[in-house]
């Protein structure tokens, strides 16, 4: 066993080469159409990156990390979201990209901002003509979202919603006379209001029975209403409009997710994505017209709900398509399509150095206890066969709504050149499967998704390659938790695990929620005060469960985590060593709930020496 360790050793495996790629998000063309601005972690954090359709980018330099970086309306400004420090207490500035000049607009110690849906890539937050700023703030009240509106030109601002809740600014209508806010209680229960900034009335528009999801992407050109994809009486996110009379219109209603869409500036055309098996199926259509297929781009994900990680399709000035395009068999990168000619180009090469054999995905299906279907994307080591079976990792994502999706992952593809498998489930509450299947895990955490967890290490008795004698467990965030459930609730199927910033208690967890997440967690978890919550909550939690486990584990986690408190991973390693149990514990300094480029090659070298040693 090892104790606290504050440094990693950069791995000497070979692995690192996996590393060597550049994270590239948010795209947004310029208002011009001659350029555009993105997120890259090139200069060694995120930061915003300038140039031309066709030229070498040249980085901005802000400070913090950035997470959101969009245009002035009249292009001489870009507006940033940054982080200092991890924690997520965004700050707002602007940004001549001239002279690369920054003029801070929000920057309170404490104080979170967006300017559309946390970690997405949704909201409009200037108005038509650059004068007014709209943003979220939980200044007032930690555990709300405010939304502000500041006029440039003379710094007055003023409140135009207090929030019981989180609400966002998701976009001035083109007129500037209505400002549309986005609700969002949890991810599958939204509501849309229309806050009327001449007469300061507040419309809901959504009036609903039930959970429904709202994700609105565009004004129509009128002002009168919103495209946008709902679940309203549906099970899957359908394309539609939607009136500020609460009419709403479908335009396309498939049987799988409508995740996201775009309006051309000139709001005659659309192009919107449907999420099949986490694959993007996309299409668009003259407004008014018959829909076709994209062509001309590689398979892969170009849209995610609410863009998040950047996936949300761009128009430029001239009408063509700027898509972010992550794919199973390489690095994320920029297209332009040009969608009457069928036709596309790319415009970044993040990928240059990686290894050439990245390994892609197939769709496999496990069967639950209760009978549920259980997605999963299976990764074959090309060192494995049936006569050389090999140990897998079964890779939990986080969220838990969020999705495994078919995109390039620097620890699966560095597992993979280490001869280990890995299976990635999408268990009941993932995203992408519609409403019912997402909701599946609300105040049942730890049940029956560990069930599905239990049912996706068990197909693998039937993949010849693998070895289901030698199996390991990963995840970080939920996937933290579901990886430290398995490990001591199912501890006869593990060898090795791995727990990155991971819960280990579910009601201290709840206690330690970042100030706006805590009015969802009685629908999203349980309810801390109510006895029956209590005891299902603890009987599920992994620290209770410590002395079942048999599987070393490493317990990973960034020391600025504003989303799950390190001391969920310090009192489970407490417990641990209290029982002897084989586990170490690596805390990163100045690290926050997700990956830093620096450190990122040892990090996953760790991580990938972890099981390789012990699944051998």
């Amino acid at each position: 066993m090892d104790g606290p360790a504050r440094q990693v050793d950069e791995a000497l495996d070979g692995t690192a080469g996996w590393t060597d790629f550049e994270w590239l998000t948010g795209a947004e063309p310029s208002p011009d159409g001659r350029g555009l601005v993105y997120i890259s972690d090139a200069s060694g954090r995120p930061q915003p990156w300038v140039s031309t359709l066709d030229g070498p980018p040249r980085h901005v330099e802000v400070a913090g990390s950035v997470r959101r970086c969009v245009w002035r309306p009249d292009g001489t400004r870009l507006l940033v979201l940054t982080d200092p420090d991890g924690g997520e207490d965004h700050r707002l500035a602007e940004i001549d990209p001239g002279t690369g000049e920054v003029r801070w607009l929000v920057a309170e110690d404490g104080v979170r901002c967006e300017i559309g849906t946390p970690h997405g890539s949704n909201g409009r937050p200037y108005s038509p003509d650059g004068a007014l700023l709209a943003y979220a703030s939980n200044a007032r009240d930690r555990e709300v979202f405010d939304v502000l509106v500041r006029d440039l030109r003379t710094g007055d601002e003023r409140i135009v919603l207090p929030g019981d809740d989180r609400y966002l600014p998701i976009g001035f209508s083109p007129d500037a006379r209505l400002l549309l806010v986005l609700r969002l209680h949890q991810n599958t229960e939204q509501d849309l209001f229309a806050c009327d900034l001449a007469t300061g009335e507040v419309r809901l528009l959504t009036p609903h029975d039930g959970p429904a999801k709202y994700h609105p992407f565009a004004w129509l050109p009128d002002s009168s209403g919103v495209y946008l994809c709902t679940t309203q009486g549906r099970d899957f996110l359908g394309l539609a409009t939607l009136s500020l009379d609460g009419e709403l219109t479908w335009l396309d209603t498939p049987e799988s997710d409508v995740e996201g869409g775009a309006l051309s500036p000139d709001g005659t055309r659309l192009a919107w994505g449907l999420n099949e098996d986490g694959y993007t199926w996309l299409r668009w259509a003259d407004v008014g017209g018959p829909p076709a297929d994209v062509a001309g781009l590689p398979r892969g994900v170009a849209v995610t709900e609410f863009g998040l990680d950047g996936f949300a399709p761009r128009f430029t000035a001239s009408g063509e398509l700027l898509v972010q395009l992550g794919r199973p068999d390489g690095a994320t990168d920029l297209f332009l399509a040009d969608l009457p000619r069928g036709e596309a180009r790319q415009l970044t090469d993040c990928g240059a150095r990686l290894p050439d054999a990245v390994v892609p995905p197939t769709l496999v299906h496990a069967t639950s206890a209760d009978g549920e279907t259980v997605p999963c994307l299976l990764y074959r080591p090309p060192s494995a066969g049936a006569d050389r079976a090999t140990p897998v990792v079964v890779s939990v994502h986080g969220g838990p709504e969020y999705q495994a999706k078919p995109v390039f992952d620097p620890l699966v593809q560095s597992l993979l050149a280490r001869g280990i498998g890995v299976l990635a489930p999408n268990f009941r509450g993932s995203s992408g499967y519609g409403l019912r299947y997402q909701r599946l895990i609300y105040r049942d955490w730890g049940g029956g998704d560990l069930a599905d967890l239990e049912a996706s290490a068990r197909l693998l008795d039937d993949v010849p390659w693998a070895d289901p004698t030698r199996l390991g467990v990963h995840g970080a965030s939920y996937g933290g938790f579901a990886a430290l459930s398995c490990l001591t609730r199912l501890p006869h199927l593990w060898r090795a695990g791995v727990s990155e910033c991971g819960p280990s208690d579910l009601l201290s967890d709840i206690e330690g929620f970042p100030p706006t997440w805590r009015k969802r967690a009685v629908d999203w978890i349980g309810d801390p005060d109510d006895p029956a919550d209590v005891a299902v909550l603890t009987e599920r939690s992994p620290l209770g469960n410590a002395h079942r486990l048999t599987a070393p584990v490493l317990l990973m986690h960034g020391e600025n985590d504003a989303n799950v408190d390190p001391a969920e991973s310090e009192r489970m390693y407490g417990r641990l060593r209290e029982l002897g149990k084989p586990t170490r514990l690596v805390l990163h300094p100045g690290v926050g709930h997700e990956w830093a480029r620096e450190g990122l090659a040892a990090t996953i070298g760790l991580i990938v020496s972890w099981f390789a040693d012990h699944l051998r």
